[in-house]
């Protein structure tokens, strides 16, 4: 059984921002160094898969938010 390889289109952070008035070049950059968006590094540039960056889009993360007690939120030890 034959499997195709489909060519995936990968953006950069430039692009990725222009696809996506919402958000910016930082904010982009700063979701990739943190993780939270998933890419790959080639050199200094990060490159985004336009199909990842969609998906994530249409269904964010959702992380469990920490219980707030008078005002003040727990914060985890590193």
């Amino acid at each position: 059984m034959e499997t195709a390889l489909h060519p995936v289109k990968m953006l950069t952070i430039k692009e990725a921002a222009r696809l996506v008035p919402g958000l910016t070049r930082y904010r982009i950059r700063t979701m990739c160094i943190n993780g939270e968006l998933p890419c790959v590094r080639a050199g200094r540039k990060y490159l985004i898969c336009e199909q990842v960056l969609l998906e994530y889009l249409l269904h964010p993360k959702q992380e469990a938010k920490q219980p707030v007690v008078n005002g003040i939120r727990r914060v985890d030890a590193r």
